[in-house]
């Protein structure tokens, strides 16, 4: 939305397939979590502006490569964003839940819940929160020496108040390692980057894992071959000026490139970032 947003102020013609009945990705999913409501105003004010300068919207758009052909685009940025991964688990990747899957309503959340979170933002907290407010038991684990150091000092403080006061469990320096199926409980298996050798176990109803995203970069992949560039940005040229999009394929009909978590998992401000930095070079 915000590439978009920028590419029009500039005066280009721009147009937005949306795969989803509704713009937003992730942002709107954090929204999920009562406390972080206002988030929504991310989305409804990019959507204003993009009503304003004219911007067609194409809703439930899966786009393929040929959908984008047909537009004849000059310039193709691909925001496919990314999709939940597991952690590195020894066994029992089938076993686990995502944290999108517990904040999109999708799952719901079990009686005695460990969520494990080596992502580090609110997301995972998000998910933390919501399970823990529809009355789960839960217990937090997180790898490092404080959970989800990636929100800052200012969020750790809410969130730790709404964990206390629905009695989670919060367990740091400790790695999820494997997960396995014990009648109709889940066994997790922890263990330690300081002490080799130390496993613990918990028996619970549910794993929920927090692990970001990888990108959904098969539309990228498919296009790639096409563009004139081949899909490449020379970065230190974004930073110090010039054309950022080398010419690797004189027959290629457009320029390419790809934003925010297409490209690797990151937060709400680098994926805006991303929408105005290359917005305002095309």
């Amino acid at each position: 939305l915000e590439a978009a947003r920028v590419a029009a102020e500039r005066g280009h013609q721009a147009t937005v397939l949306e795969a989803s009945s509704q713009a937003g990705g992730q942002v709107r999913l954090a929204t999920q979590n009562p406390r972080r409501k206002e988030l929504i105003g991310i989305i409804d004010w990019r959507l204003a502006e993009l009503d304003r300068l004219g911007v067609e919207i194409r809703y439930d758009t899966w786009a393929e490569k040929d959908d984008v052909l047909a537009l004849l685009p000059d310039v193709v940025i691909v925001a496919t964003g990314g999709l939940p991964q597991n952690p590195p688990l020894a066994a029992g990747d089938n076993l686990v839940t995502s944290s999108w899957d517990i904040m999109a309503g999708s799952v719901k959340p079990a009686e005695n819940v460990l969520l494990y979170d080596d992502n580090g933002g609110h997301q995972g907290m998000g998910a933390a929160e919501l399970i823990a407010n529809s009355g789960s038991k839960l217990e937090l684990v997180s790898p490092e020496r404080f959970f989800a150091p990636e929100m800052g000092g200012l969020n750790h403080v809410p969130y730790m108040r709404a964990f206390h006061e629905k009695g989670v469990t919060v367990t740091i320096n400790t790695r999820l390692r494997s997960v396995r199926r014990e009648g109709n409980q889940l066994i997790a298996e922890l263990a330690s980057d300081f002490a080799d050798g130390w496993r613990g176990e918990r028996r619970v109803d549910q794993v929920v894992v927090e692990h970001g995203t990888a990108p959904l970069d098969d539309l990228y992949l498919a296009l790639k071959p096409l563009s004139k560039n081949g899909g490449a940005v020379d970065y230190e040229r974004l930073v110090s000026g010039g054309d950022i999009f080398p010419p690797r394929n004189p027959e290629g009909g457009f320029v390419l490139f790809r934003i925010g978590d297409a490209v690797a998992s990151r937060n709400i401000h680098a994926a805006i970032y991303d929408g105005i930095r290359f917005g305002i070079r095309i």
